[in-house]
């Protein structure tokens, strides 16, 4: 199901609910040399082979209770497959967010700023109205400047900065800022007008 589609300058950006044919492109960004694995702090044993990262896509494959605690959307620019979005929930109160842009030739364009603005109010309001979850966390390396600049072009503030020894999925431990959204922010941002970069 698509969630939302956005004009970006003469395309379009959208987000839909993660389906099994995206998922070789975003096994291709974590095997391939697509990710920066030493910059993102990425731990290699929780990462696993390659058909462990497929069967976690897989696991995102789906609506309704999410199969494995987590639950994955895919950002399309066009008709092509950008990048995507999961949110592990795992039984937790709040669900933690994963962002990633896979394919490189769409990076620098401020797509990623765009899918942020106009998406993450829409996202975090669906998941929170069909998930047992009463808001969202994003952990980001404080060294990754670029996803911290684009988390803040929302309005948003780290709740906490510091070491984190077990972070969210696959990332090793190293210095994080924890965004936190709470139920009331995410309202308050769904109401604001949209206004991503085009």
């Amino acid at each position: 199901m698509e969630l939302l589609r956005f004009a970006f300058g003469d395309d379009w950006l959208s987000v839909r609910d993660m389906e099994p044919p995206d998922i070789e492109s975003f096994v291709s960004y974590w095997h391939d040399g697509g990710a920066d694995l030493d910059f993102l702090g990425i731990d290699l044993a929780k990462l696993g082979g390659r058909e462990d990262t497929r069967r976690r896509f897989l696991g995102l494959c789906h609506r309704g209770e999410p199969k494995d605690g987590a639950i994955g959307f895919t950002f399309r620019l066009n008709d092509a497959v950008i990048g995507y979005t999961n949110i592990n929930i795992l039984g937790r109160p709040k669900g933690y967010l994963h962002v990633h842009l896979t394919d490189p030739s769409v990076r620098r364009r401020g797509i990623l700023s765009a899918i942020f603005w106009n998406s993450l109010p829409v996202l975090a309001d669906h998941v929170l109205s069909e998930y047992p979850i009463d808001g969202l966390v994003l952990e980001t390396r404080t060294r990754n400047v670029g996803i911290n600049r684009v988390v803040q072009s929302v309005g948003l503030r780290p709740a906490r900065a510091g070491h984190l020894d077990e972070p969210d999925g696959v990332a090793g431990p190293g210095e994080f800022n924890v965004y936190e959204l709470d139920a009331a922010t995410i309202r308050a941002l769904a109401a604001q007008p949209v206004g991503g970069a085009s």
